[in-house]
């Protein structure tokens, strides 16, 4: 963590805010927990034990959302066939809305008649 999440003052490797005193060691770990199941759903992909990354992944994910576990997720997501999810976890990770249909008619207001 480079800034405290409570005030955003600048860390210096500090367990604890100097600003505002906020104990930042729980958060820390949960970092550092979602690190370590990153690493391993990379491991179990470069050995094609997918299941086993999605795992992992899922993970890393629900502990911490961030631009690298959200495509993670997602590609493990498709390599174990679910596509749905993939494709929900993409979406997130591009900022595609529900409702960004790119070939969906769109609805106009009627127009006005003009006497």
């Amino acid at each position: 963590m480079e800034t405290c999440p409570t005030c955003h003052a600048a860390l210096k490797g500090e367990i604890r805010c100097r600003r505002c005193k906020t104990d930042l060691s729980r958060a820390a770990d949960t970092a550092s927990k979602a690190e370590s199941h990153r690493l391993a759903a990379v491991e179990a992909y470069r050995s094609g034990r997918y299941e086993e990354m999605r795992r992992h992944a899922g993970r890393s994910f629900s502990l911490q959302r961030t631009p690298k576990n959200t495509p993670l997720f997602a590609c493990a997501a498709l390599l174990c066939g679910d596509y749905g999810l993939a494709v929900k976890l993409w979406k997130l990770h591009t900022g595609v809305r529900p409702t960004d249909k790119p070939f969906a008619p769109k609805k106009f207001p009627p127009q006005s008649q003009f006497p």
